[in-house]
């Protein structure tokens, strides 16, 4: 096993020794079903790491100590596998961005959704998840950065955000209906854009200030975000 697999190893066996959260979990899980979450687990650390093609079925073995057999058996190919890395979180955020969604529309009372409840309804789950839910989200964190700024990967993307992300954009269209919406869904992207900006965690507010301010503090980073979004949203021109 190589230098790199044993230390991913290392963390996944360090995450499996106490509940993830943002993960579903069952006492009485099967042992295949610990097997293939371990796959998941070493494999979304790669994926993060060294992308897509630079990592291989075998580095998944080798990472989660299992047989690549194994790994085949459940999984069969690498897009598959893939594939099931970003599902498996991506699931979980559909589900708090809904509720989120749901009790904003509760409190509008059939009125336009305030934007605030908006950004922050979509926003929130992922950056809250990225700052509090263990190395495993760190690493998804950073997947899903790499993936949204690259043109191979939108379909994976698509796939698992875009009917929450729909749902969105359809209520920022209702709550800015005198703004054109095209306007608004290129406004929706850079919202997104800022967010995964702020996960990612690039060290560029370090390296601008020469070290005299932080980025690394998600949730205060996150309370300056939110109003930065909710103004650039609200100052959208009127469509002529």
């Amino acid at each position: 096993m190589t230098r790199e697999a044993s230390t991913i190893s290392g963390q996944v066996a360090d995450t499996h020794r106490k509940v993830r959260p943002g993960v579903s979990r069952s006492n009485a899980r099967k042992a295949g079903e610990a097997t293939r979450e371990r796959m998941l687990d070493a494999a979304e650390a790669l994926f993060a790491k060294d992308g897509y093609h630079g990592t291989s079925l075998r580095n998944v073995a080798d990472a989660s100590s299992a047989r690549i057999a194994l790994v085949t058996y459940h999984f069969g190919t690498k897009d598959v596998l893939f594939d099931k890395v970003v599902e498996r979180r991506a699931s979980y955020m559909a589900l708090q961005r809904i509720r989120a969604l749901d009790a904003a529309r509760g409190r509008a009372g059939g009125s336009p959704v305030t934007i605030r409840d908006l950004v922050e309804g979509y926003v929130w789950p992922f950056v809250e998840r990225s700052a509090n839910g263990g190395q495993g989200w760190k690493n998804y964190s950073l997947l899903v950065a790499r993936l949204a700024n690259s043109p191979d990967w939108q379909k994976v993307i698509s796939d698992h955000y875009d009917a929450v992300a729909r749902q969105y954009i359809g209520e920022f269209c209702r709550s800015l209906s005198k703004v054109d919406e095209e306007v608004v869904f290129q406004a929706f992207s850079f919202m997104v854009g800022a967010m995964l900006g702020l996960v990612a965690e690039p060290g560029r507010v370090e390296n601008l200030s020469a070290r005299r301010f932080v980025s690394s503090d998600l949730g205060r980073v996150y309370a300056n975000l939110v109003p930065f979004l909710v103004g650039g949203f609200e100052s959208l021109p009127p469509r002529r």
